[in-house]
Parts: C-alpha cells; sequence; structure tokens
C-alpha cells in the first residue's frame, strides 16, 4: 500500500467533535484523503447517544460508510477504545477491518482486570472536568481564559455530559482487559503523551506491547491532545507509520 491517496479517518473523543482536528490540517502532505466525521458522541448530540450500549457497533457504521474505506484510522481518546473493541472483535470472528493500519492515541488500556479497584473509580470520575477543561483551553489558545471561567465551562460540561455519558466511557474502559488484543494482526501504533494525566503514558506502552504488530510512540511534553499540542509531530507519525508500517515492520523510536 502507498500512502499517496490514501483515506485517513479521524475520530474525535468524547464531548469533542471534529474541530478538535483543524489543528492539525495544514500538516497533511498533498494527496490524502481525510475525513474528520462527526461522532455520536461529540459535543452537541451527547443526549441521543448516552443511552446507546454499543458504542463499538455505532463506529464500525460509521466506518462502513466511508467513501472508498478507510485505510488508516487515528482514533483518540474514548474513540481508541471502541476501535481496538472493533479490531479485538473483527480478528476473534476472523474478519479483520479492512484498513491497512490504525493509529491509537492516548488511549485508555489495562491488562489485568484486577487493576481496576474500588478507589480508583472516584479520582476517575474527579479527574474528568480537568481533561475537559484542558480541551477547551487548548481550543482557545489565543483567547486565555480566566481559572475560574475555565473551570465552570468544565464542570457545565460535565453536567451535560451527565453520568450516562460518563458511564458509556467508563465501562468501555473497563472491559480493555477483556478485548483479545492478541490476536489482532493490524499494523497498529499507539501514541501516548508523556504528560498525559488523563491516560497516562504507561497505558499506552502497555498496550503496544499487549498488541503483535503494535509499537509505541511517546511525546514528551504532550499531553491528552496531540493534535492540539503536538499537531506537526502527530502528523509526521502518521505520515511515517502510513508510509512503512504497512508495508513492513520497521521501528518507531519510542520517546
Amino acid at each position: 500500500m502507498s500512502g499517496d491517496g490514501a483515506n485517513v479517518v479521524l475520530l474525535h473523543g468524547l464531548g469533542n467533535n471534529e474541530g478538535v482536528w483543524s489543528r492539525i490540517a495544514g500538516h497533511w502532505r498533498p494527496g490524502l484523503r481525510v475525513h474528520t466525521p462527526r461522532l455520536p458522541w461529540h459535543s452537541g448530540g451527547i443526549t441521543e447517544w448516552r443511552h446507546q450500549d454499543d458504542s463499538t457497533a455505532l463506529l464500525a457504521g460509521l466506518l462502513d460508510r466511508i467513501p472508498g474505506g478507510a485505510d488508516l484510522v487515528v482514533a483518540h481518546s474514548f474513540s481508541s477504545v471502541l476501535m481496538l473493541d472493533l479490531l479485538s472483535r473483527r480478528a476473534a470472528e476472523g474478519r479483520p477491518p479492512d484498513t491497512a493500519g490504525v493509529v491509537l492515541a492516548n488511549p485508555f488500556y489495562q491488562d489485568d482486570a484486577d487493576d481496576f479497584r474500588w478507589d480508583m473509580i472516584a479520582p476517575t470520575l474527579d479527574d474528568f472536568p480537568r481533561t475537559m477543561a484542558e480541551s477547551i483551553r487548548l481550543s482557545t489558545p489565543g483567547h486565555p481564559i480566566e481559572a475560574g471561567r475555565l473551570a465552570d465551562m468544565a464542570r457545565r460540561m460535565t453536567e451535560w455530559i451527565g453520568p450516562y455519558g460518563w458511564l458509556r466511557f467508563f465501562e468501555n474502559y473497563l472491559r480493555t482487559p477483556l478485548f483479545p488484543v492478541q490476536l489482532v494482526d493490524t499494523p497498529v501504533l499507539v501514541v501516548g503523551g508523556g504528560a498525559d494525566r488523563s491516560a497516562p503514558a504507561a497505558h499506552a506502552r502497555t498496550l503496544a506491547d499487549a498488541l503483535p504488530s503494535g509499537e509505541c510512540l511517546i511525546l514528551p511534553r504532550c499531553g491528552h491532545f496531540p493534535m492540539l499540542e503536538q499537531p506537526a509531530r502527530l502528523a509526521a507519525a502518521v505520515h511515517e507509520f502510513l508510509d512503512h508500517r504497512a508495508l513492513r515492520p520497521r521501528p518507531l523510536r519510542t520517546t
């Protein structure tokens, strides 16, 4: 597969929308066909989605409708969990998705169900407004928001997402140790942020090690939103992965 003219599909996370990819748009090389669909868990549509019980099936249907199919899928945060679930399901069924490769950016992942302890629920829940605030702050770099107002905006966002929306995220996260990732032979690049407080870089390393064709790239001094913080570096990693990893194994640097 050649990277020229490839269909690249970018999947935003929970409470964001396709606009989260706007800063990386200018870093894609000519010839790529980049798709940025608005997903059911976008910032304006959670009311209709939050009671759905199989978001992975929704994602599969969306990818099936991409004109020409998806050559490369870049999934961020919550969507990376769903994409990993889809890869695992299809691998177990013997019908992997028809895509040359997948990039999972800032994934939430655990490889051992016993790592989910009762006392980690409250910190995970409490961290959610901070992640929303980080997204809002990074999306408005030219217009600094006063700390109190930013916290209020993030709190309103989490209240709007509500318990059902958060539980959709958390229940999928809880299922990650149960995904048969050892069956996935699709090339996968797992990208983590060295300063990510929401999905620590250790999650990315653990997942890449568990995937038979997994590689890990940790972006130093980057938090949970590399497309906003280091768009040129992320685009370069995607280009390299698209050009070389789908053709033959070539390890990427892990730092």
